[in-house]
């Protein structure tokens, strides 16, 4: 049993490591590109361009740290109500990422400098378009399933937050394209909570999964752990 432990515990750290990095790195990107918008790009845009690399890079890791923290939740999960299809979802949510990393998005709106407003679409560009609609849609089904699960469980407050999220997303991308098809660009407050939304929701899963898994094998009290 001692030897699940360690591993449990270093794949859930990578689900609470995975937002902070990605969020950190894509904010850094997106103030000093040169060109590049939060009123008018998407963030995916910065895959483009000679420094293209370095969001692609940071696109492939967090999908692939959010495979890993998948099978750490897995574990932990088990067994129970959403146990099994929760973690399957929140893996392809990570498959998604890796997916538009490995792609590079189409230049438009000016960007990288020198790009036209409006450029032919190429394959690469419509299917990171597609794998990012499919990462909202799997966040949104896991957060369901993972409310579904502690409800069961009894821990009714943590059910609510996962819950309440899988409401509040399609709320935040509605209000996002109501307000770009009325002005042509977004408030630059709404870019970085619809940047960061998705990796608060991972961060506030893996977090207390984490502190629970500690107190099981005497990491920390167990009267400390929120969940579980």
């Amino acid at each position: 049993m001692a030897r699940r432990t360690l591993p449990t515990r270093a794949l859930l750290v990578c689900g609470a490591v995975a937002g902070p990095v990605y969020v950190a790195v894509a904010m850094a990107q997106a103030l000093t590109r040169d060109g590049f918008d939060l009123a008018r790009h998407r963030f995916t845009a910065l895959t483009a361009g000679d420094l293209g690399w370095i969001h692609r890079s940071n696109m492939l890791l967090v999908g692939v740290l959010t495979v890993l923290f998948a099978l750490g939740v897995a574990q932990v999960l088990r067994p129970g109500r959403g146990a099994v299809w929760g973690p399957r979802l929140l893996g392809l949510f990570g498959v998604a990422y890796a997916v538009g990393g490995a792609l590079t998005a189409d230049p438009a709106a000016g960007f990288p400098p020198g790009a036209a407003e409006v450029v032919g679409g190429t394959w690469q560009g419509a299917v990171q378009n597609a794998s990012r609609g499919a990462s909202t849609v799997l966040l949104i089904a896991t957060s369901v399933l993972i409310a579904w699960h502690f409800a069961a469980a009894g821990r009714r407050g943590w059910a609510w937050f996962h819950g309440l999220y899988g409401a509040a997303v399609p709320i935040v991308f509605a209000v996002l394209t109501a307000v770009n098809s009325a002005v042509g660009g977004y408030p630059y407050a709404l870019a970085v909570i619809f940047l960061g939304l998705p990796w608060i929701w991972v961060t506030a899963l893996a977090v207390p999964l984490y502190r629970r898994e500690s107190a099981r094998r005497g990491g920390v009290p167990a009267s400390t752990a929120p969940v579980g």
